[in-house]
């Protein structure tokens, strides 16, 4: 294969991955293995071209997430299966070099979001005006992870429209409103009440960032999208924030933790509990549940934290199982390529790192009531963005690769 032939190759894929991500309960991981599986075959290639120094120190904060789980295994004990996840970083990496020696064309990719948010809302819309079901929560989709994953591809198309906008593409950015649109109801429509907290404060930086595109008929359009997208909603929505708001007079005024959200708060009691007693290196997998045991005898938390693996905050879920350590990592995992999306190039003036900065903070926004990464496809989802967008960042930003030495374009 040639140079034109791989970068085909990946274009394509990419599209795909975007495209397929919410098609069905299972189809987030598709692409991402076929690519897996082809930059492993072509790493002979791929590895013979220099790699930027941003790889090493990204991959550096991969794999430090997975080693670190490995050693809390080896020396705290817990089942083999909870390196699943983590694993997936060592995975990831063939497909980033694959991604950064030839790069997708940014046209690809910005369709392949488009396409995929629409798909999100439509099909979110057939869930639940058709079948009168909250959107994904049925069919295989995890309910929780699909409204997470449908946010971001909103948001994604959102700043595609503010990218077309600046290109004066009028249409191509009428486009990537109504897909933003869809992408962001089938996220109300989810129920997936966590995507909505951390979203506003997204799209409020969004704008900011980019004020000097924002005239008044793109204020009325947005406005118009938000109220269309609510009023759609709205029954779902109203339903999940009344709920919400019934969770929380139950557990302070009823002491009543039989709830989602009065869980939630007795989980990362005890959470805090378990870091509190071990906060270096944490209570390992294999003894938290007996930790959490001996909470419940001494009435410390509810008996509800028993029957829940997770406690539904990645933060909360490192610092009881790996301590500061465990925290130190996650954070690393997260704000070593966020960093670089910053402060490599002015994020003023470049999409992908708007994309990046967005995509980072959504998914740390995600963690806060979800341990989304340590599902299948909020570890995906988060891995494949990052690679995906930081390949394309570094190939426009010209001046992050001196004279692109070794670098196949």
């Amino acid at each position: 294969m040639n140079t034109k032939h791989l970068t085909l190759l990946t274009s394509l894929l990419t599209f795909l991955y975007s495209l397929t991500i919410l098609m069905s309960g299972k189809s987030y991981s598709y692409i991402a293995i076929l690519l897996c599986i082809i930059s492993l075959l072509i790493l002979p290639i791929t590895l013979k071209n220099r790699l930027p120094s941003e790889f090493y120190k990204i991959g550096f904060s991969f794999i430090c997430y997975a080693l670190v789980t490995a050693l809390s295994l080896l020396i705290l004990g817990g089942k083999l299966s909870n390196l699943d996840m983590p694993s997936r970083t060592f995975f990831i990496l063939p497909v980033f070099i694959l991604l950064l020696n030839f790069p997708p064309k940014k046209e690809w990719v910005f369709i392949g979001i488009l396409t995929g948010s629409f798909i999100s809302g439509l099909i979110a819309l057939y869930h639940y005006q058709v079948l009168g079901i909250r959107a994904f929560d049925d069919f295989g989709y995890m309910v929780i992870q699909s409204g997470d994953i449908a946010m971001s591809l909103g948001i994604f198309s959102l700043t595609i429209a503010i990218q077309h906008l600046k290109d004066k593409k009028i249409a191509w950015t009428i486009i990537a409103l109504t897909c933003a649109f869809f992408g962001v109801l089938a996220s109300m429509l989810s129920g997936a009440r966590g995507g909505w907290i951390i979203a506003p404060f997204v799209i409020i930086w969004l704008l900011i960032i980019n004020r000097e595109l924002i005239s008044v008929k793109v204020g009325v359009t947005l406005a118009i999208i938000l109220i269309s997208s609510s009023l759609i909603s709205h029954n779902i929505v109203d339903k999940r924030i009344k709920k919400a708001l019934q969770d929380i007079t139950q557990f302070t005024e009823q002491n009543n933790s039989n709830s989602s959200l009065g869980a939630r708060i007795e989980m990362w009691k005890s959470g805090i509990y378990n870091f509190i007693e071990n906060p270096i290196f944490g209570t390992g997998y294999k003894d938290r549940q007996k930790y959490n045991q001996t909470l419940v005898d001494k009435k410390l938390v509810a008996p509800i934290v028993l029957k829940f693996g997770r406690l539904h905050n990645s933060y909360i879920e490192e610092l009881s199982i790996k301590g500061v350590i465990g925290l130190t990592t996650l954070m690393l995992f997260f704000c070593l390529p966020l960093y670089f999306f910053i402060f490599k190039r002015d994020v003023k003036n470049s999409v992908f790192a708007q994309l990046g900065v967005a995509h980072i903070t959504l998914v740390m926004g995600y963690c806060m009531t979800q341990n989304y990464i340590n599902h299948h496809s909020g570890m995906l989802h988060y891995l494949m963005y990052t690679i995906i967008f930081y390949a394309m960042f570094l190939h426009t930003n010209q001046t992050s690769v001196p004279e692109k030495k070794g670098v196949v374009r």
